[in-house]
């Protein structure tokens, strides 16, 4: 009969002898047994350094006295641009000889607007308080014949714009006080008249020749 070779070498569960007690050690022998044997040391780790506990950072870095700087540098860099800015808009104002010349373009504009009699008083009053603006002279609050009286003491115009001043002050009276009728070219040659005047281009008037005069 054949048997296996692993069942005559293995023993079986019946022919393994149980432990004794006697072979077992004691619970109190293993503190003995411990004694002797080596346990490794554990690395100790450095503890952590313990730091204070602060309070949350701030994030405005800069100091009170720097902020009230800052707005006052602020504040007055606007005062500066809103006046420069307003300064730019206003316009210059208008010199005497500017206001007269652009008040008779107008009219000149509207050359027949009006009555003769309020043409008359209204170029008439332009030029004199033309005269009073820009050479101090009485002529707004003058008569014709007061105020072209004082002029022969003036040395400010020359004989030929005293004349051409009389000139058109004569012919503005005779429209404002005797009613006189003026057609449009007798309005623009008074306008012109003033403008000339005002413009200073009234130019001295060489003296005649002989011949001119016989012709």
């Amino acid at each position: 009969m054949n048997i296996p070779l692993l069942a005559v070498i293995a023993p079986t569960n019946s022919q393994i002898p149980p432990p004794s007690l006697g072979s077992m050690p004691s619970l109190t022998s293993l503190p003995q047994a411990l004694q002797g044997a080596s346990i490794p040391q554990v690395p100790q780790v450095a503890p952590a350094p313990l730091h204070d506990i602060v309070g949350p950072f701030s994030f405005f870095a800069y100091t009170p006295m720097q902020v009230i700087f800052t707005l006052v540098v602020f504040i007055l860099f606007l005062f500066l641009l809103f006046f420069g800015i307003r300064k730019l808009r206003q316009k210059a104002p208008l010199t005497p000889r500017e206001a007269c010349l652009q008040s008779l373009l107008k009219i000149k504009e509207n050359l027949m607007e009006g009555s003769d009699d309020s043409f008359g008083i209204f170029v008439s009053g332009l030029l004199r308080g033309y005269l009073g603006t820009a050479f101090g002279l009485a002529a707004p609050r003058q008569t014709t014949e007061e105020f072209l009286l004082s002029l022969r003491d003036h040395n400010r115009f020359t004989p030929m714009e005293r004349e051409s001043l009389e000139a058109f002050l004569v012919r503005s009276d005779f429209l404002k006080f005797a009613h006189g009728e003026a057609s449009e070219s007798d309005r623009l040659s008074l306008i012109e008249a003033a403008e000339e005047f005002v413009r200073g281009e009234i130019v001295e008037q060489a003296p005649k020749t002989e011949e001119e005069v016989v012709s």
